[in-house]
């Protein structure tokens, strides 16, 4: 009996082979390896060809750009109308290329001071800007002649550019402070080679401080208008412009997914899921916004910024935020999720190809860049960073309201596509009850129960007992 038992429970199901399973076979006849290795084929090709085609995008934007430096401008004032002057002029001459900065000269008339210099820098009119010195070229002549006059020469004197750090950090550094001081180079040597004879001629070659005025006749003033001494200042236009997508994407991914567990759009009215939906959105990108912009103060080290610039980049990072918020929202209603990964990623690309450089120094192409999200939050950031005039916001502000009115437009659209599909699929509701969603695995619950019990009682009084049984059998028996 147990030996009859124990082979019964091994016995293989209908349909099943007795015998060992051939590993080979078994997954032919179950699982169609064709449709399989054509379906991975397919999406290996297919996110090949999403990384290719954003990191084309994006490492184009970098290229040849060092033969497109000459677009960016660089104002260039004299007040010395001297020897110096037509040194820093001939320096200019001499490096002037497609891969160095353009030096526009303008008269002092029209910029009388070097406060008026520093802000046409503050205000972008100028990337940067170089001017002599007053007198400049006579305060040389003097102390080549020695005594007190060189003595208390500063070669420093002779010259002095204007940046600003804050307008990308790395292109700023890298391109136009080095051409910069590459320029003040060139003037010294310029000036040997214009004025080294005549120097020589005049140098009171027994005085120690003519020498080295000799020596060293012109240098310069750095005055960086907006200084970022922080390291993490290469992560504000680049990887930070990334996060805002990021973090509204998959928050929307989990509050799907939660709006599909609790039915909200089946047993909720679409004023009422619809309300709950802008509350949430307005709630998480405010607190988003104010987690960033604290990451960015927890390490700027020893930036010189303010708390009521911390208030406006909050609220600049808040309106970004709920823009991608929108943005995202109606999409997911639309694309299956398969798509969804395809979409964010060259969606992250793009908005990081606009913010990662100036458009002077990018091929025509990316000229799209201007019209992105995250282009023109930039802009405004490094607007606020650097206490830049509210006049120059007339691009920047417009279009991200533009974005921000095409968003919520698109996600009222989605919210409603989304009632439409989940009352369609779940049909009449039941009772009141069911509109309270937290409630539904309970109800569910409890009417599987219900619905158990009744069977069972169904069965029990549908079997006959056994005295039933004796009974129908002796009458069975008489009859005979």
């Amino acid at each position: 009996m147990t030996s009859d038992s124990t082979a019964a429970s091994i016995r293989p199901r209908s349909g099943m082979a007795s015998g060992p399973i051939d590993a080979d076979s078994a997954p032919r006849d179950g699982i169609p390896l064709r449709k399989l290795f054509v379906a991975a084929t397919v999406a290996a090709i297919a996110v090949l060809l999403l990384f290719l085609l954003n990191l084309s995008l994006l490492y184009g934007s970098f290229y040849h750009q060092t033969e497109r430096a000459a677009a960016i401008h660089i104002l260039l004032v004299d007040y010395d109308g001297g020897i110096v002057g037509r040194s820093l002029s001939s320096a200019y001459q001499h490096l002037k290329s497609p891969s160095f900065p353009t030096l526009f000269t303008q008269p002092p008339s029209q910029y009388p001071s070097s406060d008026s210099i520093i802000q046409a820098v503050r205000n972008r009119q100028y990337w940067a800007a170089v001017f002599t010195s007053p007198g400049a070229s006579q305060r040389l002549s003097a102390a080549l002649q020695g005594g007190s006059a060189a003595t208390m020469y500063n070669a420093t004197d002779a010259l002095t550019y204007v940046w600003n750090e804050v307008r990308f950090p790395i292109m700023a550094s890298s391109v136009i402070e080095d051409s910069l001081a590459m320029l003040v180079d060139a003037t010294r040597v310029a000036y040997n080679s214009i004025n080294g004879t005549q120097a020589m001629a005049t140098l009171a070659q027994n005085d120690s401080a003519a020498v080295q005025v000799y020596l060293d006749p012109i240098d310069a003033i750095s005055i960086n208008v907006n200084p970022m001494p922080q390291g993490a200042k290469v992560f504000y236009n680049t990887i930070s412009m990334a996060m805002p997508i990021l973090q509204q994407f998959f928050f929307i991914l989990a509050l799907n997914g939660m709006s599909a567990r609790f039915r909200f759009y089946a047993y909720l009215s679409p004023k009422t899921s619809g309300t709950l939906r802008a509350v949430i959105s307005v709630v998480y990108t405010f607190v988003g916004a104010v987690c960033m912009t604290g990451w960015f103060w927890a390490f700027r080290e020893t930036w010189p910024v303010h708390g009521y610039q911390f208030v406006e980049t909050w609220m600049i990072l808040w309106l970004l935020m709920h823009i991608y918020f929108c943005l995202i929202d109606a999409v997911t209603a639309v694309l299956p999720p398969l798509a969804m990964p395809f979409l964010i990623v060259t969606w992250i690309f793009l908005n990081l190809s606009a913010t990662i450089s100036p458009f002077e120094v990018k091929p025509g192409f990316y000229r799209w860049g201007y019209a992105s999200p995250g282009y023109n939050t930039y802009e405004i950031l490094t607007y606020i960073w650097s206490d830049g005039p509210a006049s120059e916001l007339h691009r920047a502000l417009p279009i991200l309201f533009a974005w921000w009115l095409l968003g919520l437009g698109c996600a009222i659209l989605a919210h409603r596509r989304r009632c439409r599909r989940a009352l369609s699929a779940a049909g009449p509701r039941s009772s009141p009850k069911a509109e309270d969603p937290f409630h539904l695995e309970e109800q569910s619950s409890t009417e599987m129960k219900v619905s158990s019990s009744d069977e069972k009682c169904t069965k029990a009084a549908e079997e006959p007992t056994s005295s039933q049984l004796e009974q129908q059998s002796g009458k069975e028996t008489l009859e005979k």
